[in-house]
């Protein structure tokens, strides 16, 4: 599900309003709309196009619910210090960078939580969300190779950079993944704008 850019959701005072070319946000937001403003930054530093204003709530709920799965793997493979926990995650995440139209994460949720009527349905995940994937999976991999070195020190270190940048995504709806692929590849603005805390409605990249 695709929406266009053709008008830009500026957010005055305690809903958001439709206008051409708004410069920003206006200094008086209600803590709600902030909350709406992180999560459309969110969509759009995911690599999806603009959402609109009153289904910004249920894509960025389908779009969590991955992140949702990732923490409760590194959780219980924190826990019991299983590299086998987290090589899975590395070989479940690889495969969804690999192959984003067999997502089975996404599946699962299309099939369940995405049935719902009104529910945001998943498809294929845009080039920076694959390479979140791709990043989170590495780190996972890292992980369960330092577990089976049996390095417990970096493995704690590795666990503990793993649980916040998770915790990041649910808490504050920022993606470190995302966030350096865009980085990466020269889209300063579009990173400033697209912060949690942005203020600066953001373009395309």
């Amino acid at each position: 599900m695709d929406y266009g850019m053709k008008k830009t959701p500026t957010v005055m005072g305690s809903q958001f309003a439709h206008s051409a070319g708004a410069p920003g946000i206006s200094g008086s937001v209600t803590p709600p709309v902030r909350r709406d403003v992180a999560k459309r930054n969110f969509v759009l530093q995911q690599g999806f196009e603009d959402p609109d204003p009153s289904l910004i709530a249920q894509q960025y709920s389908a779009l969590v619910f991955q992140p949702k799965v990732v923490l409760v793997a590194i959780v219980a493979g924190t826990l019991f210090q299983s590299q086998s926990v987290f090589f899975a995650l590395c070989a479940v995440l690889w495969w969804n960078a690999l192959f984003p139209k067999l997502n089975p994460i996404s599946a699962l949720y299309n099939r369940t939580i995405g049935r719902r009527p009104g529910a945001f349905r998943l498809g294929p995940a845009p080039a920076p969300r694959r390479a979140a994937e791709t990043e989170a999976g590495t780190f996972a991999l890292a992980t369960a190779l330092v577990i089976h070195a049996q390095l417990s020190l970096a493995a704690h270190v590795l666990q503990a950079i793993f649980l916040a940048a998770a915790l990041a995504v649910m808490v504050g709806s920022f993606c470190t993944g995302t966030f350096m692929y865009h980085l990466l590849r020269g889209r300063w603005k579009f990173v400033r704008q697209t912060l949690p805390w942005a203020s600066q409605v953001p373009g395309r990249p």
